[in-house]
């Protein structure tokens, strides 16, 4: 009878012992690819410039009356953005084919329709380069455009000549009444 009971005892004892001895914490394993986040690279932030140009547009009452004596073209300060994406020369045919601020004097020859590709500068020739699709116009607003373009570009110290060019290719004339085939100089 001793024997069971030293028995009972002993295994009283050590499930007591197994109960009471400290537990170690359970140790998950480590998946892959959960690892700290990598901080990105932030994206390069776009620099942008601004510069006081003189902008040519036609002169409203000149275009209604035809009057000899007045200023076909007049002039209007602005300040122009540009930035990595687009050249000053382009930031400033854009604007002249958004128009003038002051509309009740003074007009842009670009019809809605023209759209504008890009312009490129290399060695004083600035490169003017239209969508053939829209555009199209009379003499006067293909007079106008050239005459806008030239002139404004023309105030770059830069920019000797401006060749216009439609879908990328030197062309006879732009809406068909005056010839680009030659860059235009700047006077």
């Amino acid at each position: 009878m001793k024997k069971p009971i030293l028995l009972i005892i002993s295994i009283l004892l050590l499930i007591s012992l197994i109960g009471c001895s400290p537990k170690a914490e359970p140790v998950e394993p480590e998946e892959p690819g959960l690892e700290e986040p990598i901080e990105e690279p932030s994206e390069p932030v776009e620099k942008t410039e601004e510069v006081d140009v003189v902008l040519y547009f036609g002169n409203n009452e000149y275009i209604l009356t035809g009057d000899e004596k007045l200023e076909w073209m007049l002039t209007e300060n602005r300040t122009i953005s540009y930035g990595p994406d687009v050249c000053l020369e382009e930031a400033i045919v854009r604007a002249l084919m958004d128009g003038p601020k002051d509309t009740e004097k003074m007009s842009t020859g670009f019809p809605q329709s023209v759209q504008l590709i890009g312009v490129n500068t290399l060695d004083g020739t600035s490169y003017v380069n239209f969508k053939s699709e829209g555009l199209n116009g009379g003499s006067m607003e293909e007079r106008y455009i050239i005459s806008q373009v030239v002139e404004s570009l023309g105030n770059l110290d830069y920019v000797d000549r401006v060749q216009f060019l439609i879908d990328d290719q030197e062309a006879e004339s732009l809406m068909g009444h005056i010839s680009i085939e030659e860059p235009i100089e700047v006077e």
